[in-house]
């Protein structure tokens, strides 16, 4: 991942250096100087009509990125998010939605490796250290490994004044994972997860009818394709087969038809 010190050693060392060589060439002290700003000028303008058009390539990119996203077009957001991240100056971002897209293709092992290489960054704010520790924690909480989750939502809210969309979709998950269900339903409720789209969306109705079926015995249909999306279920399934299981069986289930009441007619 490309860090932000590698500019400021090439700065530190054109600042350096140009006065030196300027020295070599002018002996004049005062010429010297007065030829400082004319000659740091004329390096930094190839240096900014290459990297700016790539900074704006990179947002266009993220921007097209998020949008698609938006729209549960996760396969085409991902593409952009991948092809921003070489252009862009620092790629705390779009690591970031690389592993949130990957995440919401299902593969989990690889969107807790892109979320996870940005943990050691000492540059992050932190409201992203909270919202990145609740995605690993959604993470951790789908491929089963519970006691990571409260550890990574303990970190998270220290760190948040704000609802963080993750963490209540991290807990449920772990209380379905324990059989809690009536807990994994209250949590299913949270405001914080009505923005929800796409796949995750489809999680947490799933989940949601799960829970009602637990609960009350009652069989909701599951709407499979929201879930799933352009994922294959297979990576779902290595990492939690009961419930995913529990969506294919339940997807089958025809939905229920209303019967008009006689003071409807």
């Amino acid at each position: 991942m490309r860090k932000s010190w590698p500019y400021a050693v090439v700065m530190m060392l054109v600042l350096l250096g140009v006065p030196k060589v300027l020295h070599h060439f002018i002996p004049d002290p005062r010429q010297a100087q007065m030829m400082f700003p004319i000659v740091m000028l004329v390096l930094l303008v190839p240096v900014a009509l290459y990297f700016l058009p790539r900074y704006r390539r990179s947002k266009k990119l993220t921007d097209e990125g998020l949008q698609l996203l938006s729209e549960g077009r996760v396969a085409a957001a991902l593409e952009r998010f991948e092809a921003a991240r070489p252009l862009a100056k620092i790629q705390v971002v779009p690591t970031y939605n690389i592993g949130i897209t990957q995440l919401q293709l299902w593969r989990l092992p690889t969107a807790g490796r892109e979320l996870s290489s940005l943990e050691s960054r000492k540059d992050l704010t932190p409201r992203f250290r909270a919202v990145l520790s609740a995605a690993l924690a959604l993470v951790d909480a789908l491929e089963g490994r519970l006691a990571r989750v409260e550890l990574r939502l303990a970190e998270a809210k220290s760190q948040a004044d704000f609802p963080l969309g993750f963490a209540p979709l991290a807990s449920a998950v772990v209380a379905c994972r324990e059989g809690r269900w009536a807990e994994a339903r209250a949590l299913l409720g949270d405001a914080a997860l009505e923005n929800l789209t796409g796949p995750l969306r489809g999680l947490r109705n799933a989940l949601e009818a799960w829970c009602i079926e637990q609960l009350t015995g009652e069989a909701r249909p599951v709407d499979a394709i929201a879930l799933f999306g352009e994922a294959s279920q297979d990576s779902l399934q290595a990492a939690w087969p009961e419930f995913v299981d529990f969506v294919v069986t339940r997807s089958l289930v025809p939905p229920v038809t209303p019967v008009a009441t006689s003071a409807g007619r």
